[in-house]
């Protein structure tokens, strides 16, 4: 495989992005990925590299993307971190990460990754807690899935994005796009994935999902990555848990909404 890394720079700060501020945002297209720094953690050779969706025949993506393999004639069990340039998250506001994934099979999809925001004076080390986790659950060939994080928790703070591929191997590939971090002012939007409401929290004994339509799946997960619970039910019961805090994954047909709640 003729490998395509293409290393230049550009950031979008400071756009509007559908009634909203943004703050960063990268398409990973040649004149863009140079600030991204590839890191090779099971140092097999194989990490990250940018490839064109087009020349590749990938339906998933358009222009270019960051893409992980699993396998590629030969399997590999994957550590690769992908890591941004810093980043000032402004002080106010809600703060949103989004970021389209696929992977490279209909029937093998199953890649595991993880997302980290992590000060952006250190070194990823690989026992920093997740914002997001998951493994696929589909390959989203025909569309990429649109995965939305609220990162509000790190407003006011210099940091960097940390995409992690791991715990998988023998599969294909994991692919990464548009990569965008916005700003609003409103404590509600429009918008779907700012409605949505995980309510009480902190909780001891239930948590209720309101102002999400068609939800296919939630999984919960602790700070572990441990998948603790799924359900498609809006009202859960984690009297279970152990205190602490959990990340909660909403599924809906292409899209995953995912916030944290605090088990008390």
């Amino acid at each position: 495989m003729v490998k395509k890394l293409f290393l230049a720079s550009a950031l979008g700060l400071g756009a509007l992005y559908y009634g909203q501020t943004v703050v960063f945002q990268e398409n990973f297209e040649p004149a863009t990925a140079a600030l991204w720094t590839i890191g090779d953690r099971d140092g097999d050779t194989e990490s990250w590299e940018f490839l064109d969706a087009q020349l590749n025949e990938v339906d998933s993506f358009q222009g270019y993307f960051a893409t992980s393999f699993s396998w590629y004639l030969e399997a590999f069990t994957p550590d690769n971190t992908l890591t941004s340039p810093a980043i000032t998250f402004p002080a106010t506001g809600n703060l949103e990460l989004t970021f389209k994934v696929a992977a490279g099979d209909e029937e093998l999809f199953d890649e595991h990754y993880a997302v980290y925001v992590i000060p952006a004076n250190t070194t990823f080390t690989g026992t920093e807690t997740p914002v997001f986790e998951e493994t696929l659950d589909g390959g989203y060939l025909a569309a990429a899935k649109v995965v939305n994080v609220d990162v509000s928790s790190y407003k006011g703070q210099d940091v960097k994005l940390v995409f992690r591929h791991y715990d998988c191997t023998d599969i294909f590939y994991l692919g990464i796009d548009d990569v965008t971090v916005t700003q609003s002012s409103l404590a509600v939007s429009d918008s779907q994935k700012n409605q949505i409401k995980i309510y009480p929290n902190p909780s001891s004994d239930f948590i209720k999902i309101d102002n999400v339509k068609d939800i296919k799946t939630v999984r919960i997960f602790d700070m572990t990555g441990k998948l603790v619970k799924q359900t498609s039910a809006k009202e859960i019961d984690v009297q279970a848990f152990a205190k602490g805090q959990y990340i909660v994954n909403v599924y809906t047909e292409n899209e995953i909404i995912s916030r944290k709640f605090i088990k008390k």
